[in-house]
């Protein structure tokens, strides 16, 4: 049994239809969050909300409409009304305060951009697979109160988060991968696609490849087998489309 599948059977209290759905968003924003696609993160956060909140409300005896007539902030004040003799507050207030706050962060998500500030997508996709997070243990522990503490319920959302944290990182403009294993191609492959839309130069990535400890002859090789995961432009600049990012999400999942 996957954690995955181990997690669902312990939400036993709440409807198993929105306890798969909820699960699914969660895994596909971490997931998009160790790729460092930060408004992918974010928009699948806000699905894992939309989700929670349904399954709240089933719990609680609360009809939940179905598409445009469902509102989270509606769901949320049905919620907080609910009978506190009958429901817990957990459930009623507070995992749908942490609910509102993701959901504020994802339907507003690039409209505090401005050019001349950092971009603040990355900053909110920590936050909110964090909170996600806290949500899902909370949901755990809230299902299997009496019989699972608080630090078992964190630990087993850990585990299926497994690596929480991007295998990105970028030092003064020098990218690499913390990942290891890999063949020079998927390192050239997640490369592009940590760098996507945008495109990187034949030569960087060769130099890149190279600062991961491929020799250059294996590291012009490998960029030459990209040809149909990428784009070239009339310079030299490679970028990754569609099939190439297809192939990156497998590289990434493949542990």
């Amino acid at each position: 049994m996957t954690k995955k599948e181990e997690i669902r059977n312990l939400l036993k209290v709440f409807n198993s239809k929105y306890v798969i759905s909820l699960l699914n968003h969660f895994d596909e924003s971490v997931k998009k969050f160790q790729s460092a696609e930060w408004e992918i993160c974010i928009q699948k956060a806000g699905k894992f909300v939309e989700a929670s909140i349904k399954s709240l409300a089933d719990y609680c005896k609360i009809s939940v409409p179905r598409g445009r007539e469902f509102k989270v902030s509606k769901l949320v004040e049905d919620l907080r009304k609910a009978d506190p003799s009958k429901y817990d507050d957990t459930v009623r207030l507070l995992i749908p305060r942490i609910c509102v706050f993701i959901y504020d962060i994802s339907s507003n998500r690039g409209a505090r951009h401005d050019p001349d500030e950092i971009n603040p997508n990355k900053m909110d996709a920590i936050t909110v697979v964090q909170n996600i997070s806290w949500i899902l243990a909370e949901m755990t522990r809230f299902s299997q109160k009496g019989s699972l503490a608080p630090d078992q319920a964190i630990e087993l959302v850990e585990e299926l988060m497994e690596k929480k944290y991007p295998m990105f990182e970028e030092v003064d403009g020098r990218l690499y991968i913390n990942k290891e294993g890999l063949s020079a191609l998927d390192t050239a492959v997640l490369l592009l696609n940590f760098k996507y839309p945008d495109r990187i130069s034949r030569q960087n990535l060769t130099d890149t490849l190279v600062r991961h400890n491929f020799t250059r002859p294996n590291s012009i090789m490998a960029i030459s087998r990209l040809k149909r995961f990428v784009d070239e432009d009339e310079g030299g600049n490679l970028k990754l489309r569609g099939v190439g990012r297809n192939k990156a999400d497998l590289i990434i999942s493949n542990d």
